[in-house]
This record gives C-alpha cells, structure tokens and sequence, in this order.
C-alpha cells in the first residue's frame, strides 16, 4: 500500500488561508496470479467518518457525496483527491476558534491501474464552518454539492450535508 499526501498553505490577503491539497493511493499485489486482496481497500465519498469495519478499509472523505459513492462495492485500489479549501477566521479566542470555509474537492476511485486516469474525477463545491474546542477538538459541519452523477447511482450526489469531529484543515 503506497500513499501520498501534499499540502500547501497561503495567506491570500488579510486573514484569508488558502489550502491546496492532493492526495493519491495504491494497493499493490505481491502475487498477480492472486490478484489484489479484499482488505486495505479505499473507500470515497462522503464525510470520511465511517472507520468502523473489520477489512481495514480506508476512507476518503469527498464532501458532495454520499458516503463510499465514489467507489465500487468492493472498494478501490486507486484513488486521487485534489482540494481547494479557502478559509477566514470569524474568532480566534482561545476557549473557541470558529472559521467559515469554501471548497472545491475532486477525486474517484479507480478498480484497475488500466482504467486509472486522473483527470477522470467527481467534482464538488460547498461551505461550512469549524469550531476548535480545546476539550472536543475540531468539530466541523459543511454543505457540499456533489457536481457529477455517478452511473448507476443517481441519487448519491446533490446537497449533502456532512459533520467531522477531529479532522484536520
């Protein structure tokens, strides 16, 4: 299993970051003749909350979509995620820190290194807030609007709402 994860912070103007993001994964196989094994597996799509299952699957979360829609049933072998996410602090008290936030997210999940292109994404836009409590954490809500239907799935994009506790910016 081969992961990359880049990240680049900016100060636009004033108290304005921007986050640029992009982040890719692999499961590889030591026998081909076996094929890929069914554990490990990454899982798009959704609020990236759902860590609770015994074949230590991976999710990645990509707002705008219902949880695990971007891959197939099975789960991906390959994935790439881009990110854009613009932030303003609204306090930056020390018993609260609250921030508004816009995003732009892309990414897929991808069953075969054959298939696999990365410019083949699901496209997303939205909103949200964070509030930083020193006793909770980061706790999060954001609005995403999943731009691109999925086959066979028509109803997994749209307005979705999503809620993180504990993920980092």
């Amino acid at each position: 299993k081969v992961k990359f994860n880049g990240s680049w912070y900016n100060r636009l103007f004033g108290k304005f970051v921007l986050k640029a993001q992009t982040d890719f994964g692999f499961l590889g196989t030591y026998n081909k003749n076996r094929g890929n094994i069914p554990f490990e597996r990454f899982f798009l799509g959704g609020d990236g909350m759902m860590q609770y299952a015994l074949d230590g699957r991976e999710t990645i979360a990509l707002r705008g979509y219902e949880n695990q829609s971007l891959s197939s049933q099975n789960g991906s072998i390959i994935y790439n995620k881009f990110s854009l996410e613009l932030r303003y602090p609204v306090s930056l008290k020390p018993t609260a820190s609250v921030f508004a936030l816009s995003f732009l997210e892309a990414g897929n999940g991808f069953d075969d290194f054959k298939d696999y292109n990365p410019f083949d994404v699901k496209r997303s836009a939205g909103i949200g807030f964070r509030i930083s409590l020193p006793m909770l954490g980061l706790m999060g809500l954001d609005y995403g609007w999943g731009l691109d239907e999925i086959p066979g799935n028509p109803d997994a994009n749209g307005g979705q709402f999503h809620f993180s506790i504990n993920q980092q910016f």
